[in-house]
């Protein structure tokens, strides 16, 4: 709905541009002339010359701007309504296999009448919940924005093609780290924009992992680990589906304030294939073991006592800053609620006789002299 609103728009742009240029050929015509003069000139006219004005005036060769203003904004309506039908075709394909498995995983899937919702022409999203060593998951499935020529064109400029993430909130209860495994010519940029990647892992290398593939991850026995789950097949084989994969315990983007949430995530993308009885067969089997990785996280995951050490003293040093930050914040609401008992409480003297006023002055600077000592005995402690 909102790519046709756009192109209404476009529409109405093209309509009004063509509404002022006849208008300023009236008006340049009309300029110069009176309407006496204008009658004039038409009564004098011998009839054969009349006819020839006439044609003139509606000759099509006038309107060819117009008229190639009119097909492009047919040609952009017609393309809205071509490529929203094919994306609805293509969504109601892929719909099968991501409901059939989802279903098979999660007791609670969608809003019990769709499994996909509908975001744009181009995007759709699910989301379940109700399964063992995870929350829920949710997902957004990225076609081709085949209804928006503007799109189209850049994602056949940056060879973008279509896709499904999918993200599963994992279980407090399992273990923390992080690990990725991303296509080489996007390990710089994930290295460098993920604050979980940048922060605590390190590029890894495994023998069965194939070269175009990069793997970042805190400790070699969480790499070992998670490949023997079968993760280096589906990152080796050949036309694999499955781009990448993360498994974090912290943000991707640096947080900003100290009591931001942590949450253990596994995110992974699919690559859709041709929507052939192989290749959606081969979808299938890719995102089933996305969902298989959370049992194997959850029950297959052994570290060893020094990688958990080593493991919690890395977020110990980096999560620092925000135990400062917290502390602060501490001391600068305790320092508030002093100012405004101190406040209240000279507001009261205000309103004292000089004696009592005095007896309080006097009463304050015992209070205070305490207080100094108390703080001189500590420091010598």
């Amino acid at each position: 709905m909102k790519q046709f609103v756009r192109i209404s728009q476009l529409a109405l742009c093209w309509v009004v541009l063509l509404a002022t240029r006849v208008a300023g050929d009236e008006l340049e015509g009309a300029v110069g002339n009176t309407p006496a003069d204008t009658q004039a000139a038409a009564a004098a006219a011998p009839p054969s010359e009349k006819t020839a004005a006439v044609a003139l005036e509606l000759e099509l060769s006038n309107f060819k701007m117009e008229a190639l203003m009119l097909v492009i904004v047919a040609g952009l309506v017609a393309n809205y309504f071509y490529g929203s039908r094919k994306n609805a075709e293509l969504a109601n394909i892929w719909e099968k296999p991501i409901a059939t498995v989802l279903q098979a995983n999660f007791s609670a899937v969608g809003d019990g009448r769709q499994v996909l919702e509908r975001d744009s022409a181009a995007d759709l999203l699910f989301y379940a919940s109700g399964r063992r060593h995870c929350k829920y998951a949710q997902g957004h499935l990225m076609l081709t924005a085949r209804q928006d020529p503007i799109a189209l064109l850049n994602d056949l400029t940056a060879n973008n093609h279509e896709k499904l993430e999918v993200e599963v909130t994992l279980n407090d209860s399992l273990s923390g780290f992080v690990f990725a495994a991303v296509p080489r010519k996007r390990s710089k940029a994930v290295n460098r924009d993920r604050y979980d990647v940048s922060t605590f892992a390190k590029i890894a290398t495994h023998d069965n992992v194939p070269a175009g593939i990069v793997l970042f991850s805190e400790s070699a026995d969480i790499t070992s680990q998670l490949l023997d789950s079968g993760l280096d097949k589906m990152l080796a084989g050949e036309g694999g589906l499955l781009e990448e994969i993360y498994v974090t315990d912290s943000p991707a983007e640096k947080p900003e304030k100290h009591d931001f949430k942590r949450e253990k995530r596994l995110l992974a993308t699919i690559r859709l294939p041709a929507s052939t009885t192989a290749g959606i067969q081969s979808f299938r089997e890719a995102l089933e073991f996305v969902f298989y990785m959370v049992d194997y996280i959850a029950e297959g995951i052994n570290l060893r006592p020094e990688t958990i050490k080593k493991l919690g003293k890395a977020r110990d040093e980096a999560f620092k800053e925000f135990a400062r930050m917290a502390e602060q914040e501490k001391q600068e609401a305790l320092a508030k609620i002093l100012a405004d008992k101190r406040r209240a409480e000279l507001d009261e003297v205000d309103k004292m006789s000089p004696e009592q006023r005095r007896k309080w002055e006097e009463k304050d600077r015992k209070k205070q002299l305490k207080k100094e000592q108390g703080k001189r005995t500590r420091r010598v402690k």
